[in-house]
């Protein structure tokens, strides 16, 4: 019995995600990660789906996105994650030696400008902050990159001026620990409202 597809409704902003199974090194070549951009590019070509951000790490990756459609982002992830995964077992060779992520995929809404710009920035430094590069810009294989060959969408709000100097700086523990619990829970992360002017007002003091 096919599984019920997940409720994604259309014009929401979600924070996608998942994991190699048995924590194996999903990417440990150029090859592999040019291999998961290329299907990320032709899921977006075969979806309503805009894409805003994404890393794409060793053994797991980050997508921020917004469906034109109702059940779009279902439908997109269900053949990206099954596409990905048979041309990754072809190429290891590794047909029918077990599952290739650990489960399907996780997803919150984002809400809010303030929590846009913080899930946006969470994504494109996770490389440095995983200490696999000196800066979010270097790392090839993530939106922050210049040289990026996967289309992006506009963003649906203004993107800080200074927005690499803001990959720079660490997010605060309050903030991973929200997006964290959002993607453990499948709860929206937002910015609380006591907290959202004085961190818009921080935000722009570091930009």
């Amino acid at each position: 019995m096919p599984r019920k597809l997940r409720s994604c409704p259309a014009g929401l902003v979600f924070h996608l995600c998942n994991r190699a199974a048995r924590q194996i090194a999903l990417f440990q070549n150029p090859f592999e990660y040019h291999q998961v951009l290329e299907v990320l590019r032709e899921a977006l070509n075969k979806f309503p789906v805009s894409l805003y951000a994404y890393c794409i790490m060793p053994n797991h990756w980050h997508l921020l996105v917004r469906a034109q459609r109702t059940n779009a982002i279902s439908r997109f992830m269900h053949w990206f994650g099954t596409t990905h995964a048979a041309r990754w077992r072809k190429f290891r060779e590794a047909v029918g030696r077990g599952a290739v992520y650990q489960n399907r995929f996780r997803s919150h809404p984002v809400e809010g400008p303030l929590a846009f710009l913080k899930t946006a920035a969470y994504i494109e430094r996770n490389a440095l902050a995983a200490g696999l590069v000196s800066e979010a810009s270097v790392w090839p294989w993530g939106s922050a990159h210049l040289g990026r060959d996967v289309p992006l969408a506009p963003w649906p709000h203004p993107r800080p001026s200074r927005w690499k100097q803001l990959l720079a700086h660490p997010l605060d523990k309050e903030t991973l620990r929200q997006i964290h619990y959002a993607e453990i829970s499948s709860l929206p992360f937002q910015a609380p409202p006591a907290e959202s002017l004085e961190s818009e007002r921080k935000l722009r003091l570091v930009v």
